[in-house]
């Protein structure tokens, strides 16, 4: 059985707006064309996949298990459309980029500017989010390239952070350029994440005074500024706690992302936060590093694409740049 790529993006755009009227309208199409295509579908699958009401229409559950699958056929015929497209012009094109708020700070923007001055019909589609929904992202195929941290003995579910697989010209990967590294992750930086606070917490007082390092008692009586329950990097702080068998912190302020104004607030509160290290370098007037190193957790950042996706030149072009970027600062040579 096979279905028609037209017909796929029908059945998307109706389970996306919940509505005949609507995905026509969206689809540039008349309402009777996407009826007879929603029929044609369901007399394909042997099932029903959309339940009728008054206000318009929901998957079925059946509709539900055919999108899990609609989406990636989607997503793939897409990729191919590009890479035919990349393949035809190779300074043109469009890449896709997933940051998270902590790689935005290193060396990807720089990775990014390179490209695009070497490459002027090159667009390039930015979002910055977290991990999970960049991942989502990827799989979705709404995203071509994510680069994330990766905490220590995290295991990463999908397979390609390297294994990239050039294109010939015919479209076919070439054998003689396919990366042999395809069980490793391309590391293209990392930081290292710290407790910090404003410079007039009493916590540093307290330091002065003892000569010595904190402990984790002594963090006991100040809230906390951290992530959802969800985020790794407060997994890694409750289980600390947990390690010394302590309740949970008190998170007096809860956050998506380290912004600008979270950490404001931090600033001017005696409130903890977890915040990678390259944060602080910009803010050293107005955070610093509690000498209170338990906590410190150093993560790798990881370039990652969609699972099983054939790399497009453009693709392995950013790729390289972060690599050598990474190479730099390992070498003690970031200003290069």
């Amino acid at each position: 059985m096979a279905f028609a790529y037209a017909d796929l993006l029908c059945f998307r755009a109706v389970v996306d707006h919940g509505h005949i009227g609507r995905a026509a309208t969206a689809l540039q199409v008349g309402q009777p064309a996407v009826s007879k295509t929603i029929q044609r579908l369901e007399k394909a699958v042997g099932m029903p996949l959309f339940e009728r009401g008054a206000h318009g229409v929901v998957p079925t559950a059946s509709g539900h298990l055919f999108l899990d699958h609609v989406r990636p056929l989607i997503a793939q015929h897409d990729a191919a459309l590009r890479a035919a497209r990349d393949i035809r012009a190779q300074h043109s094109g469009l890449l896709r980029l997933g940051l998270t708020q902590a790689t935005s700070e290193g060396t990807a923007p720089r990775a990014v500017a390179d490209l695009l001055r070497h490459r002027p019909g090159l667009r390039i589609q930015l979002e910055i989010a977290k991990s999970d929904d960049l991942e989502r992202a990827l799989q979705q195929g709404l995203l071509d390239l994510a680069v994330v941290p990766a905490y220590p003995g995290q295991a990463r579910a999908r397979s390609p952070h390297a294994a990239p697989r050039a294109l010939a010209h015919t479209g076919e990967p070439t054998e003689e350029s396919t990366d042999e590294s395809t069980d490793e992750p391309t590391v293209v930086g990392g930081d290292r994440l710290v407790v910090a606070a404003s410079p007039t917490h009493p916590l540093f007082a307290v330091r002065r005074r003892r000569n010595t390092d904190l402990a984790l008692n002594d963090l006991l009586p100040y809230g906390w500024t951290l992530p959802s329950r969800a985020s790794a990097a407060r997994t890694q702080v409750d289980q600390h706690y947990a390690a010394q068998g302590l309740a949970a912190p008190t998170v007096v302020l809860e956050i998506e992302h380290n912004t600008e104004a979270a950490l404001a607030i931090v600033a001017q509160t005696d409130l903890l936060c977890f915040v990678p290290d390259l944060f602080l370098r910009r803010m050293a007037d107005r955070l610093k590093p509690l000498p209170f190193t338990a906590l410190d957790t150093p993560r790798d950042w990881i370039l990652i694409s969609r699972p099983r996706a054939a790399w497009t030149p453009l693709m392995m072009a950013l790729r390289d740049r972060l690599r050598d970027n990474a190479d730099l600062i390992a070498a003690g040579n970031p200003g290069s």
